[in-house]
Parts: C-alpha cells; structure tokens; sequence
C-alpha cells in the first residue's frame, strides 16, 4: 500500500521541479532598469548585468570618482529590484502550490 503514495510523490516532486525549472527560465528572460544621475543599468532575473549605459553628459574626467560611485549604487539597486521581483515570483509559485509554509515564508 505504501508504493503508490511513494510513486504520487515521486511523481509531485517531479513536476515541483519542472514548474520551478520552468520559473527559472522565465525569471532569466526578464530583465530590469534603473536610471540615475545618467547611468542607466539593466539586470537580468538571474543577477547578471546586461548592460550599462552612460550618458555623454555626465563624463567629466575630473569627477570619475562621482561615476564610478553612481554606478556601483545603481547596479547595487538594479540588481535588487531583480531580486525583489525573483523572491516574489518564488513566493507567488510556492504559494500556489501549497508549499508557502514549508519554504519559511520566503
């Protein structure tokens, strides 16, 4: 009697894993921008930056210091407004499959 509960979970886990695969993959394809101070920066859904944009405008060589701290805090804010959207994404399909008590309330 035991070995259909363990093939039906077997088989729950199997497609828990596809659906979060799937999510995965869905989360890699968006992508996410933040502009300041004439940096724009995109973040993909996997944490990786796809691109960095300068602005002519604010290229003074003697203020690359103010540059280079602009754009270090917006790939910082870029890349935490892909997370943010990554944990909701996670919590949402958790939740749907009945598992957002098991997952610590991510």
């Amino acid at each position: 009697m035991s070995k259909p509960g363990f093939f039906q979970q077997a088989k729950q886990a199997m497609e828990m894993r596809s659906k979060i695969k799937k999510a995965q993959k869905e989360l890699e394809s968006q992508t996410f921008d933040y502009e300041n101070a004439g940096v724009v920066l995109t973040a993909r859904g996997d944490m990786t930056i796809s691109a960095i944009k300068i602005s002519p405008d604010v290229v003074d060589a003697s203020r690359l210091d103010r540059l280079e701290r602009t754009v270090t805090e917006n790939v910082n804010k870029a890349l935490k407004k892909s997370k943010d959207h990554a944990t909701a994404q996670m919590a949402k399909m958790t939740k749907e499959m009945g598992l957002d008590g098991l997952m610590g309330g991510m």
